[in-house]
């Protein structure tokens, strides 16, 4: 009786369902590795509830986390959760945050611009150690969703643009900082998305992207983090996702055209909220 919970607990009250969240964490982690191999990661996105217990089920399923704040850096740490794989986003990041997170072990960062990048150098520096990112880049495509949640597009505040010529800037600056470790390169072009085309043409401008700077400077992209965004169902006429058919379909095509371009394909990340 969710009154008699209410009154015992207190009001506002979220009951889930845990066996329903832990069912969801089993199909990405096995749709990823099946589909993308063992080195695959999901990582499940802090932002869409950040509390103890969601760190302790998603620790126990093998997934990793992405996190935008301190106070979510703060909450999977007190349950002990392994913070080599976290990857801590946003694009305000402040010296504090990052001066925080590279005392707590953060994995990684995932850098949005030039300043940010400095600051996470200066500061790894002063810690005589060498901080691993991922860069945020912005593949300009619209994924036709609601457009306060798409973040994709050439004008997105978020990342660098590939279009401008700005991505690869930021990319071979990274590649030369002393105290940063250039690992490979993010993307999210929106949420609530229903199918996988957006995915699709996302994963080919982030090959090229990494094809371009094999070829141009010798980087070898270790790591490729497409982003959340598959939709839940808020109503009965919302589509029912079959999201092991989806990350298989990504899977093939991304292979396909990493054997058209001559590259191999990078350990994959996925980020479900």
């Amino acid at each position: 009786d969710v009154c008699s919970l209410a009154k015992k607990h207190g009001t506002p009250l979220y009951l889930m369902d845990e066996n329903k969240i832990r069912e969801k964490c089993r199909i990405y982690v096995d749709a990823m590795k099946e589909a993308f191999g063992d080195n695959a990661l999901p990582l499940y996105a802090s932002k869409a509830a950040s509390f103890k217990q969601m760190y302790r089920i998603i620790m126990s399923e093998g997934m990793g986390t992405d996190l935008v704040s301190s106070g979510e850096l703060y909450t999977a740490q007190s349950v002990g959760f392994p913070l080599e794989k976290a990857y801590f986003h946003s694009n305000n990041k402040t010296d504090a945050d990052i001066d925080y997170a590279i005392d707590a072990g953060v994995g990684y960062f995932v850098v949005d611009n030039v300043e940010e990048l400095d600051s996470i150098n200066e500061i790894a520096k002063s810690k005589s150690t060498r901080q691993k990112i991922l860069l945020r880049l912005t593949p300009g495509i619209d994924p036709h969703t609601y457009a306060a949640v798409a973040t994709g597009k050439v004008d997105s505040k978020f990342g660098s643009a590939i279009e401008t010529g700005q991505a690869e800037q930021i990319a071979k600056y990274a590649s030369e900082l002393e105290n940063i470790e250039l690992c490979g390169f993010h993307c999210h072009v929106g949420s609530q998305v229903f199918d996988s085309d957006v995915f699709l043409r996302a994963g080919e401008i982030m090959l090229d992207f990494i094809a371009l700077m094999q070829k141009k400077y010798g980087f070898q992209t270790r790591e490729l983090d497409l982003g959340g965004g598959y939709g839940v169902r808020y109503l009965e006429s919302d589509p029912e996702i079959d999201i092991a058919a989806n990350i298989r379909l990504v899977a093939e095509h991304m292979k396909a055209y990493c054997e058209k371009l001559g590259i191999s394909l990078p350990a994959i990340r996925m980020e479900p909220g």
